[in-house]
């Protein structure tokens, strides 16, 4: 997909759209009907709202249709209702955040590693109640 305004026409409210970064990375955020992109990123300390073309940074923009059948509606409501929540690598980045507002189910290792925080989380606090 060709990185110019021209092109910013093709993505539909609730699309997911991602920006290649640091080499092999992927940064993903959802189109809103507003034409802009809700994405949750370490850069912005969280979850924002943005432009596509400030989203894009001069990159490629890859469209990944949703196709799971997701209301566009509801998809825009709850990544609204993330605004302004914060960055986690471990639970709660770009990926997660597509993935929680279109209602996906987790991937084995996003349940892998909730589980390894939770259980680290119950071992640090047991040790500070002693």
């Amino acid at each position: 997909m060709r990185n110019d305004l021209k092109s910013f026409g093709q993505f539909q409210p609730g699309d997911i759209v991602s920006i290649p970064f640091g080499g092999v990375l992927t940064h993903y955020g959802v189109v809103t009907a507003r034409g802009t992109v809700i994405s949750n990123s370490r850069k912005h300390d969280g979850v924002t709202e943005q432009s596509l073309e400030d989203f894009s940074a001069g990159r490629t923009i890859r469209l990944h249709r949703t196709g799971g059948g997701a209301d566009p509606l509801h998809v825009e409501a709850r990544a609204r209702r993330a605004l302004g929540a914060p960055y986690r690598l471990a639970g709660s980045n770009c990926g997660d955040f597509v993935g929680h507002v279109h209602r996906r189910k987790p991937t084995v290792t996003q349940v892998g590693r909730a589980t390894l925080m939770a259980l680290g989380d119950l071992v640090g606090n047991s040790r500070k109640y002693r």
